[in-house]
């Protein structure tokens, strides 16, 4: 890439910053910056031909690659919805964890203005967002879902894909894993039909690193449509 380039990219950076603000809370100038390099270098003869049109890349770089960027860590108010159970929980064969959500992990705002690495209700609507992606809240863009999600009564907390511990390579989207303390677990849940086996392995890692963590058994009830717990 030639000097002109680097000087039309670094200026661009900073005025779709100035306009679109909300952007500089999801996303690093730095970041942003070479995600658009990575996307938009090889292609520098066209735009350098079309520049003037193209106020709005930086914008649309980041729509198109959200999800490359942003990772959404998804929990629920309510351990007792049999619907959540049934969706994430492999049909009652898998477990619950159980967050406390005072915990300091779950509150690591950088700023007052801050989008990233703390805990927010997601927000549902009947209608999508209509404006542009550039002016487009953080809560539109990270916390609105379709009234018909609102049985999951969810919430979510944002963070930066490369400042995940762990990544796992899949077919369509690598899984970013990124630790937490033991102080955050309050409790864990086993399924309903959770395999005995599943089920003494995870005992016997609760009983040696989370001993402090309450255990529940799930029970699915035989008179009403809800699940019941006792603990162990």
């Amino acid at each position: 890439m030639d000097e002109v380039f680097e000087s039309k990219i670094k200026s661009l950076i900073k005025t779709e910053l100035e306009i679109s603000p909300e952007l500089s809370k999801l996303i690093s100038p730095a970041q942003l910056e070479a995600l658009t390099r990575q996307n938009y270098g090889q292609y520098w003869p066209e735009i350098n031909k079309q520049f003037s049109a193209m106020g709005g890349v930086v914008a649309q770089t980041f729509d198109e690659k959200s999800n490359e960027i942003i990772g959404v860590l998804s929990l629920t108010e309510k351990n007792s919805n049999l619907l959540m159970w049934a969706h994430y929980v492999r049909s009652h064969t898998g477990f619950c964890i159980g967050f406390d959500d005072n915990n300091p992990f779950f509150n690591q705002k950088r700023s007052d203005r801050d989008e990233l690495y703390h805990l927010r209700k997601v927000e549902y609507a009947k209608d999508r967002p209509t404006k542009r992606v550039m002016e487009l809240t953080g809560v539109e863009l990270l916390l609105v879902k379709s009234e018909d999600w609102f049985y999951e009564q969810e919430w979510r907390m944002c963070a930066v894909l490369s400042d995940s511990n762990r990544v796992i390579k899949v077919d369509m989207y690598p899984i970013h894993l990124f630790n937490f303390p033991k102080s955050a677990v309050k409790e864990v849940i086993l399924g309903a039909r959770m395999e005995n086996k599943k089920k003494d392995q995870l005992l016997n890692v609760l009983s040696s690193k989370y001993e402090n963590v309450v255990v529940k058994q799930a029970s699915i009830s035989p008179t009403e449509f809800k699940i019941e717990f006792v603990e162990l």
